[in-house]
Parts: C-alpha cells; sequence; structure tokens
C-alpha cells in the first residue's frame, strides 16, 4: 500500500515531467527546467513549494500552471523556510539567511 505522501509525490512529479521540469541529480524534491533559456528552480518540502528564477515573468507564469494545477495559494516572496530567516537586500544584490 502506498502511503499519502508517496502518491503526493508521484502526482507532483507527474506534473512537473509534463513541464519539463527534470529531478536534481540525486534529490529527489527539488526539480530544474529551462524554458527560453531562462532556469527554473523548484524545491518541494510536503506541500509547499519554494520556486526560483532570475526572470519574474517566466517564474509567475510557471507558478500560475502550477496553482491551477493544484490547489494552492502564493504567499508573496519567501522570508523564512524550514528554519531560516531569508533577507533580501536589493541595493547590493544579495541575500542572508540565519
Amino acid at each position: 500500500m502506498l502511503s499519502a505522501a508517496r502518491v503526493w509525490h508521484a502526482t507532483m512529479s507527474a506534473f512537473l515531467e509534463t513541464e519539463g521540469c527534470k529531478i536534481v541529480d540525486f534529490e529527489k524534491s527539488t526539480w530544474r527546467v529551462v524554458i527560453n533559456g531562462h532556469r527554473i528552480l523548484l524545491r518541494a518540502h510536503i506541500d509547499d513549494f519554494v520556486i526560483a528564477c532570475a526572470n519574474r515573468p517566466f517564474l509567475d507564469t510557471f507558478r500560475k500552471r502550477l496553482l491551477e494545477a493544484f490547489e494552492g495559494t502564493y504567499e508573496g516572496s519567501l522570508e523564512h523556510y524550514l528554519g531560516c530567516e531569508i533577507a533580501r537586500h536589493p541595493v547590493a544584490g544579495t541575500i542572508t539567511l540565519s
């Protein structure tokens, strides 16, 4: 019998594969895809996703397709993840994790 977590991962993976995503090496919860030269990275922790892309319109379009496929919400820019605080410094062009 399959666990709910395993079924969710299989369902999510099947959708991401239709988007052209590939699992990043040995990390089964991280995917990558390049669309028109723009790299998108996606990390899943249970049912929470972190999506990164240097091109905001591509990121927004990808996120929209993801939210159309699965019930969810967009919570805005990431400020905390797995116990880490994320601080962006746009002028310096840096991000600090603590």
